[in-house]
């Protein structure tokens, strides 16, 4: 399973990139390796909870603000075959 990303900006090593995720009640950034994003797409956990059209994901590093799991709307979630095509 995957979540859209957006490309923020570069992080302190050339190989990583500063994204930022679109969570149900806000945004959240973090630090990932410029190789794990396909189609602005970032791989997650499967989803820990479902709720409300909402799925609660974790994510494969922190966010800035500490957190590893967030709350997701189902439109920012994308499965695996879609990515592959985008990619």
């Amino acid at each position: 399973m995957r979540v859209k990303v957006r490309q923020i900006g570069k992080a302190l090593h050339p190989s990583e990139v500063v994204v930022e995720v679109q969570a149900a009640d806000g945004t959240e950034r973090l630090v990932v390796d410029r190789e794990s994003i396909h189609g602005d797409t970032l791989s997650v956990g499967w989803p820990v909870a479902q709720s409300k059209g909402r799925f609660l994901v974790e994510l494969p590093r922190e966010t800035m603000s500490g957190t590893w799991r967030v709350w997701v709307r189902k439109n920012q979630v994308v499965p695996e075959r879609e990515s592959a095509r985008a990619g």
